[in-house]
Protein backbone atom coordinates (compact mmCIF):
# COMPACT_ATOMS: atom_id res chain seq x y z
CA UNK A 1 0.00 0.00 0.00
CA UNK A 2 1.32 3.60 -0.65
CA UNK A 3 1.82 5.63 2.23
CA UNK A 4 1.06 8.38 1.02
CA UNK A 5 -2.47 7.30 1.13
CA UNK A 6 -2.51 8.40 5.01
CA UNK A 7 -1.44 12.41 4.02
CA UNK A 8 -4.97 12.33 2.10
CA UNK A 9 -7.29 12.32 5.19
CA UNK A 10 -5.23 15.39 6.65
CA UNK A 11 -5.90 17.54 4.18
CA UNK A 12 -9.66 17.51 4.68
CA UNK A 13 -9.69 18.27 8.39
CA UNK A 14 -7.19 21.23 7.46
CA UNK A 15 -9.94 22.46 4.86
CA UNK A 16 -12.39 22.23 7.77
CA UNK A 17 -10.16 23.67 10.09
CA UNK A 18 -10.36 27.12 7.70
CA UNK A 19 -13.88 26.63 7.50
CA UNK A 20 -14.59 26.82 11.24
CA UNK A 21 -11.96 29.96 11.32
CA UNK A 22 -14.26 31.80 8.79
CA UNK A 23 -17.37 30.67 10.69
CA UNK A 24 -15.54 31.96 13.89
CA UNK A 25 -14.49 35.85 12.11
CA UNK A 26 -18.26 35.88 10.96
CA UNK A 27 -19.86 35.16 14.34
CA UNK A 28 -17.45 38.03 15.37
CA UNK A 29 -18.53 40.53 12.94
CA UNK A 30 -22.03 39.58 14.12
CA UNK A 31 -21.78 40.64 17.25
CA UNK A 32 -19.75 43.65 16.72
CA UNK A 33 -21.76 45.08 14.04
CA UNK A 34 -24.66 43.98 16.39
CA UNK A 35 -23.03 46.36 19.24
CA UNK A 36 -23.89 43.02 21.84
CA UNK A 37 -19.28 43.33 21.98
CA UNK A 38 -17.25 45.96 21.16
CA UNK A 39 -13.43 45.88 19.75
CA UNK A 40 -11.78 46.09 22.96
CA UNK A 41 -13.74 43.15 23.87
CA UNK A 42 -10.88 41.28 21.89
CA UNK A 43 -7.79 42.95 23.46
CA UNK A 44 -7.99 40.16 26.45
CA UNK A 45 -11.16 38.37 25.95
CA UNK A 46 -12.69 39.19 29.28
CA UNK A 47 -16.05 40.70 29.66
CA UNK A 48 -19.24 40.18 28.06
CA UNK A 49 -20.05 38.54 24.80
CA UNK A 50 -22.87 37.00 23.44
CA UNK A 51 -22.82 33.29 23.69
CA UNK A 52 -22.79 32.27 19.49
CA UNK A 53 -19.15 33.81 19.68
CA UNK A 54 -18.12 32.09 22.64
CA UNK A 55 -19.63 28.55 21.00
CA UNK A 56 -17.68 29.54 17.82
CA UNK A 57 -14.68 30.99 19.14
CA UNK A 58 -14.35 27.11 21.60
CA UNK A 59 -15.42 25.33 17.94
CA UNK A 60 -12.44 26.55 16.88
CA UNK A 61 -10.00 26.27 19.61
CA UNK A 62 -10.80 22.60 19.44
CA UNK A 63 -9.18 21.77 16.63
CA UNK A 64 -5.69 22.73 18.17
CA UNK A 65 -7.15 19.54 20.67
CA UNK A 66 -7.32 16.79 19.41
CA UNK A 67 -6.90 16.89 15.78
CA UNK A 68 -3.51 18.00 16.40
CA UNK A 69 -3.46 13.74 17.54
CA UNK A 70 -4.65 13.16 14.84
CA UNK A 71 -2.26 14.65 12.72
CA UNK A 72 0.68 13.29 14.48
CA UNK A 73 -0.79 9.97 13.90
CA UNK A 74 -0.68 10.53 10.55
CA UNK A 75 2.21 11.90 10.07
CA UNK A 76 4.32 8.95 12.33
CA UNK A 77 2.44 5.53 10.18
CA UNK A 78 3.84 8.10 6.74
CA UNK A 79 7.43 8.30 8.51
CA UNK A 80 7.66 4.61 9.77
CA UNK A 81 6.04 3.21 6.00
CA UNK A 82 3.64 1.39 7.99
CA UNK A 83 0.42 2.17 6.65
CA UNK A 84 -2.63 -0.53 6.13
CA UNK A 85 -5.81 -0.30 4.86
CA UNK A 86 -7.13 -0.65 8.73
CA UNK A 87 -5.03 2.86 9.17
CA UNK A 88 -6.87 4.38 6.27
CA UNK A 89 -10.51 3.11 7.67
CA UNK A 90 -9.70 4.59 11.07
CA UNK A 91 -8.10 8.06 9.52
CA UNK A 92 -11.15 8.43 6.81
CA UNK A 93 -13.42 7.47 9.71
CA UNK A 94 -12.34 10.21 11.82
CA UNK A 95 -12.44 13.07 9.16
CA UNK A 96 -15.89 11.77 8.77
CA UNK A 97 -17.05 11.84 12.20
CA UNK A 98 -14.87 15.33 12.60
CA UNK A 99 -17.41 16.74 9.67
CA UNK A 100 -20.16 15.27 11.78
CA UNK A 101 -19.01 17.01 14.84
CA UNK A 102 -18.69 20.26 13.65
CA UNK A 103 -21.68 20.58 11.92
CA UNK A 104 -23.45 19.94 14.58
CA UNK A 105 -21.36 22.90 16.37
CA UNK A 106 -22.07 25.23 13.80
CA UNK A 107 -26.05 24.27 13.58
CA UNK A 108 -28.06 22.83 16.42
CA UNK A 109 -24.92 22.67 18.71
CA UNK A 110 -27.65 19.96 20.67
CA UNK A 111 -25.16 19.03 23.36
CA UNK A 112 -26.21 15.05 23.47
CA UNK A 113 -25.27 14.82 19.55
CA UNK A 114 -22.02 16.81 19.68
CA UNK A 115 -21.03 14.56 22.62
CA UNK A 116 -21.90 11.41 21.09
CA UNK A 117 -20.08 12.85 17.82
CA UNK A 118 -17.19 13.68 19.75
CA UNK A 119 -16.83 10.33 21.86
CA UNK A 120 -16.67 8.61 18.27
CA UNK A 121 -14.49 11.10 17.12
CA UNK A 122 -12.19 10.21 20.20
CA UNK A 123 -12.75 6.48 19.88
CA UNK A 124 -11.84 6.20 16.48
CA UNK A 125 -8.25 8.20 16.97
CA UNK A 126 -7.55 5.67 20.44
CA UNK A 127 -8.05 2.51 18.06
CA UNK A 128 -5.63 4.53 15.62
CA UNK A 129 -2.80 5.13 18.22
CA UNK A 130 -3.84 1.18 19.75
CA UNK A 131 -2.85 0.27 16.44
CA UNK A 132 -0.01 2.03 16.06
CA UNK A 133 2.11 0.53 19.65
CA UNK A 134 1.35 -2.50 18.46
CA UNK A 135 2.92 -1.72 15.22
CA UNK A 136 6.14 -0.44 17.05
CA UNK A 137 5.74 -3.04 19.62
Amino acid sequence: MQKILIIYPILPVVLLNFIVAIHMRLMAQKAIKSREVRYRWFRVYEGAAPEYMLMARDHYKGFFEIPILFYLLCVILFSINDVSSVDLWIAWLFVLMKFVHSYIRMTSNYVPYRAYSFYICFLILFCGWVSLVIKII
